[in-house]
């Protein structure tokens, strides 16, 4: 059986490589190249775009299961070959998928986007509430005067101390970090998902500030060096994101924003991002968010 890649993230190797199977999932397997740290993965059709996967036409019932982590893996002339199984994947190059997010120059100033900004904010927090998820978005700016779970309070905490850090450009306390950083349970931390998304939002506002993009670039150096907190998984999307690059859904959502779309269009795109994993898109979400009212979004985000 052989199937064909509909996308292929920039940081697949242009080069031959072997591998084995870190981890397998039914829509998605992560695979550990020889003598490196970060995964490669690879998703089925429904899944989104990553910088480091590649996403295949598959059918509707298709699912990775039918693999075993430890397996070994090759990869020649762009055909992956998997030991034991009958599968293999052949991706192209020349369709790279790869996110720009210091194009969108992402303005809050602009009374269109903070509208924008708003709708989806509010979004976040009703389907917060409604899955009954441990972190509410809102609950995370105030340190007091709201119920919240002792993991809620945990990132809350962290979370205020960040926004505060990055507003004066000061990295010399990195606390705020160690305490987000593997924090939570699951395939990927919430402290992890929010990072995540708070690192691709402060990309989005970066514009032409080069004190923010040095320190954006300084900041995910400092993630980078404390991702070993961390699992393998959760480090890659980390590692990723530093560079502003992440999945395909919150880039869209981060898009939709920036160069508003109608309420309809906006909200649509909302969900899909906040539908991933079980609590990980609405974390991302929350970050991306945060991130994005950091530096010009004092008017619609009080943070105390």
């Amino acid at each position: 059986m052989r199937l064909t890649a509909l996308s292929t993230g920039y940081a697949i190797p242009y080069i031959d490589f072997d591998a084995t199977i870190h981890s397998v999932f039914r829509t998605a397997v992560n695979l550990r190249p020889v003598n490196q740290d970060l995964l490669l993965t690879l998703v089925v059709a429904s899944e989104a775009d990553l910088p480091q996967g590649i996403r295949l036409d598959t059918p509707d019932d298709f699912s990775f299961e039918q693999l075993s982590a430890g397996r070994d893996v090759t990869c020649r002339d762009n055909i992956l070959i998997f030991e034991n199984s009958s599968l293999e994947v052949e991706f192209y190059q020349d369709k790279r998928w790869q996110c720009d997010l210091p194009a969108l120059g992402t303005d809050l100033t602009n009374p269109a986007v903070a509208e924008s900004w708003k709708c989806v904010w509010q979004s976040l927090n009703e389907y917060q509430v409604h899955r009954g998820a441990e972190i509410v978005a809102q609950a995370l700016l105030h340190s007091d005067g709201i119920v919240q779970s002792a993991i809620s309070r945990q990132v809350g905490d962290a979370i205020r101390t960040q926004i505060e850090a990055t507003r004066s450009y000061q990295l010399d306390d990195l606390s705020a970090l160690t305490r987000l950083i593997g924090l939570g349970t699951g395939l990927t931390p919430c402290g992890d998902d929010f990072l995540v998304g708070y690192l691709a939002g402060l990309w989005c506002t970066v514009r032409d500030f080069i004190e923010r993009r040095q320190f954006v670039s300084k900041l995910g150096g400092a993630i980078i060096d404390l991702s070993g907190r961390t699992n393998d998984i959760s480090r890659t999307y980390l590692h990723y994101a530093t560079y502003g690059q992440v999945s395909s859904r919150l880039d869209t959502l981060a898009r939709a924003i920036s160069k508003p779309e109608s309420p309809g269009q906006l909200l649509t795109k909302a969900e899909c991002a906040m539908q991933s994993g079980h609590t990980s898109g609405m974390d991302a979400v929350t970050g991306l968010l945060l991130g994005l009212a950091t530096w010009e979004g004092e008017t619609i985000l009080a943070v105390g």
